[in-house]
């Protein structure tokens, strides 16, 4: 039987919870009877979701890390949510396993909206102060009616708040604003305000829009046509800081702006302060185009690697989101508020080349497998004379360490062929220096081919062995290939001989062969050999084993 995804990641812990060895202790069963959140089961599950005119569940396991951090976050939101009638339960799944298969629960934790016994996903944070705002939002209709009466209290409820003043509500502009509070209901809290004498109570004249927050100036005014697109666009930027610290708690707020990042890296109250005296003023010019923050050098400087910088601090440098380019500022450079600015300057007018990290050219290269780095790639990659097959790989990947002979008989078989390049790329070692999204990497090994004639790129995705890279190359190269048909297959039956394989097997006495990886933390990983098993490439230092000491963002 063959299986076309399998994949399970057992923990010992978790091996522990399954199997009844872990038990909750006398001071878990009094630590849960003080708890505001609701423990279900099985048997209670169905009528607490009926009941609920709004409630949130979790679903975790309690060998979960993850789990073990939402906790006391979640424990801290049902506290703030009870006096509201927002009820918060959990549920151990390892103790209700029919229960969570049900659910269909794809990982812990997972979090879920009920609403009289209909579920939704969440996708807030889980952070007490997301959850509890994130909740309240689900009580609110999408555009809340302002008066006078409630209007000082609803812009000061949640961290952003946006409140147009529209007099007339059959115009297009409220339209606008009610299409987007209903998209964005779950992010932001959004009011109207129809009443003309309030809106001139609060300086607004004609239709306006302002955007209130409990941070920098308190408020934003909107200037402009009223349309879904420009609001949607002014809100998100809005909705950051003008120059605060990031983290792992608040980088998806910056990310989901879509402004290039501007990161000034301090490793002292000393450098902090510095920074801020001088890159504030510049921040503050630039603000809703770029992103600046204040990042912990010594928490994230893993970061600065990512950025080309030196571990010499303080240190400044600008990313764009889109293509991931990225623009060091000189660190023999003074960081000044006029230093910064026409940094800054330059960029926005693209007059800054990108920054790319990458490998010494080897000394010699005449293997089957040519090793591509990045002061190489433009002369090598996008030679439209030739194809060229790379392997975007990390050293520390077992996905691709298994990868390699193949790889390499790849390389041998084909290597007569002077119009077809195979090549491989440390992608940790070497940025890859192009703007096409096709090459922006999401997951180790990523195998593509760069067609010879116009530089289209291709991905592969199918079985790796040489005789499916062969194949995918006959149908998509530009230019013909050749190699010796023999001798391929003769290697390949003796290479089947002494293949090695691992059976697992099911319930049901069916096999299923399968390639099994170990890591370093007893967790066991099990994936079918057609299946998409790359690894992520966000977590290329996270994931490395050896940990460097240093957070990611």
């Amino acid at each position: 039987m063959k299986v076309s995804a399998v994949r399970f990641m057992l923990s010992a812990f978790a091996a522990l919870a399954v199997t009844g060895v872990v038990h909750a202790t006398a001071e878990d069963a009094a630590a849960a009877a003080d708890s505001d959140v609701k423990v279900l089961n099985a048997d209670n599950f169905k009528e607490w979701a009926d009941a609920q005119e709004i409630g949130l569940v979790e679903f975790y396991a309690p060998w979960c890390g993850h789990c073990k951090a939402l906790a006391p976050e979640y424990e801290k939101a049902a506290t703030s949510l009870k006096e509201e009638n927002i009820s918060l339960a959990k549920v151990d799944c390892t103790e209700n396993q029919a229960l969570c298969e049900e659910m269909q629960i794809p990982g812990f934790p997972t979090l879920k909206i009920v609403k009289g016994g209909d579920f939704d996903a969440y996708n807030g944070t889980r952070k007490e102060a997301g959850i509890v705002s994130y909740m309240r939002k689900q009580l609110l209709p999408a555009l809340s009616e302002l008066s006078s009466d409630n209007f000082n209290k609803f812009t000061v409820s949640d961290r952003v708040v946006i409140v147009g003043f529209i007099e007339d509500t059959a115009s297009p502009e409220y339209a606008e604003l009610e299409s987007l509070a209903k998209e964005l209901r779950d992010e932001y809290t959004f009011g109207v305000v129809t009443d003309k004498e309030l809106a001139a109570e609060q300086g607004i004249a004609e239709s306006g829009v302002v955007v209130y927050k409990t941070f920098d100036d308190g408020k934003d005014v909107f200037e402009g046509d009223i349309t879904a697109d420009a609001l949607r666009s002014f809100v998100k930027a809005s909705s950051v800081p003008i120059f605060d610290e990031i983290s792992g708690e608040n980088y998806s707020m910056y990310a989901q702006t879509g402004l290039p990042f501007a990161f000034a890296f301090f490793d002292s109250d000393e450098s902090r302060k510095l920074l801020e005296e001088q890159i504030y003023p510049v921040a503050k010019q630039h603000k809703g185009a770029i992103n600046f923050v204040l990042i912990d050098a010594n928490k994230y400087a893993s970061q600065a690697d990512h950025l080309n910088l030196k571990h010499e601090w303080p240190a400044f440098a600008i990313q764009n989101q889109g293509n991931l380019a990225k623009f060091p500022f000189p660190q023999d450079k003074e960081i000044t508020e006029e230093s910064i600015e026409s940094f800054v300057k330059d960029f926005t007018n693209d007059k800054l080349a990108p920054s790319y990290k990458s490998e010494p050219i080897p000394e010699t290269n005449d293997k089957g497998v040519f090793v591509l780095v990045s002061d190489q790639f433009e002369e090598v990659a996008m030679d439209k004379n030739k194809d060229v097959l790379v392997e975007f790989y990390a050293p520390w990947c077992g996905h691709c360490k298994r990868l390699v002979p193949i790889y390499d008989k790849l390389g041998d078989v084909l290597k007569s062929n002077e119009n077809l390049v195979i090549a491989k790329m440390d992608a940790i070692a070497n940025d890859i220096p192009s703007s096409d999204p096709a090459l922006q990497i999401q997951g180790f090994p990523t195998i593509v081919l760069i067609r010879g004639d116009d530089n289209s790129v291709v991905e592969y995705h199918g079985n790796r062995s040489v005789e499916s890279f062969i194949e995918f190359l006959e149908e998509n190269a530009a230019n013909s290939i050749t190699y010796d048909k023999a001798a391929l297959a003769e290697e390949e039956d003796e290479d089947e001989k002494e293949k090695e394989q691992v059976v697992v097997k099911k319930d049901n006495d069916d096999e299923v062969e399968v390639e099994v990886e170990v890591d370093a933390e007893t967790e066991v990983e099990v994936v079918a050999e057609d299946e998409d098993d790359r690894v992520p490439a966000d977590k290329a230092e996270s994931d490395k084993q050896e940990d460097d000491g240093h957070d990611e963002l």
